[in-house]
């Protein structure tokens, strides 16, 4: 895959210099909760997760509309930071960096509402689940026919493959005794099992890849239960009354024209409310993440 940095044209250099450093020292650009005067710029932090294949250009375009609306609802400057590394959005959220986070991925988010003080403020109304694909003439038809098979997944300790991972325990079968090979891009999973290289793929049933499959004709053998799909959760820095407001927003924004369009290039078709329950339920089930030393 080309390595998204490199993909950056010249002209916007500075600008990805200038969220790094914003990201960097976001607790020098937001007041503490209650200050007087206008309140600091707020970091608004996005994870694409490894369902689209956009750089940090691509993604600050893409959701220019949408922060604007987020920095409505708040009443505060918002700088929005696309974070394409999950590690630093795990350091960023354990320190209380970003004001705001939204991630397809949910897990690291889940840790930032059960440790880290951070509140849910909504989710995609769409639902979320990891698929076990295999083309239409294999001979798997359950979870259980995983066992000793080529299995390719996103990257290890992804949220995907954490799911996965939890699914084939639950199976009593180890993902780290399994030939498993990881990519980060789903539609590179998705033409790597088009093409016979391996025998059965994980993707998520958001990604473009797991909403395709079976209408190009392949089979789904094992959905995973519903988890959290696209949180946008908030810090401390972000008091309890904009969070009550632009949890309204988000969640009225499928009720307009307007609304409707900046959905539709985020690629989210509406929110919903959720609770911090549902983020410790996902972590509880997940189980600890544990690091394999190679």
């Amino acid at each position: 895959m080309t390595n998204a940095v490199s993909r950056i044209r010249p002209i916007w250099v500075p600008f990805l210099v200038f969220a790094v450093a914003l990201a960097a020292s976001a607790d020098g650009f937001a007041q503490k909760p209650g200050a007087k005067g206008e309140q600091g710029r707020l970091i608004f932090a996005i994870n694409e997760g490894g369902s689209g294949n956009l750089d940090a250009t691509e993604i600050f375009l893409r959701w220019e509309d949408f922060t604007k609306i987020v920095e409505k609802a708040l009443g505060a400057r918002v700088t929005m930071v696309a974070v394409r590394d999950i590690q630093v959005l795990q350091r960023s959220v354990e320190t209380g960096a970003y004001a705001l986070v939204l991630s397809r991925p949910a897990d690291v988010l889940a840790q930032a509402v059960r440790d880290y003080g951070y509140r849910p403020v909504v989710v995609s109304r769409e639902p979320a689940h990891a698929l076990f694909i295999v083309n239409k003439d294999s001979p798997l038809k359950t979870i259980a026919d995983v066992r000793g098979k080529r299995i390719v997944t996103p990257d290890r300790y992804a949220y995907m493959w954490r799911i996965a991972n939890a699914m084939l325990r639950d199976n009593k079968i180890a993902m780290v005794r399994e030939q498993v090979k990881a990519m980060r891009d789903q539609a590179a999973i998705a033409w790597s099992m088009e093409n016979s290289f391996f025998d059965v793929g994980v993707v998520a049933s958001f990604s473009p890849a797991g909403r395709t499959w079976e209408k190009k004709g392949g089979r789904v053998i094992a959905i995973s239960p519903e988890v959290p799909n696209t949180p946008v959760i908030a810090s401390r820095k972000i008091s309890p009354a904009q969070i009550a407001k632009l949890r309204d927003t988000l969640i009225a924004l499928d009720s307009t024209e307007d609304g409707k369009a900046v959905l539709k290039r985020v690629n989210i078709a509406a929110f919903k409310p959720t609770s911090p329950q549902v983020f410790i339920d996902l972590l509880t089930w997940l189980g600890p993440l544990e690091l394999v030393v190679e």
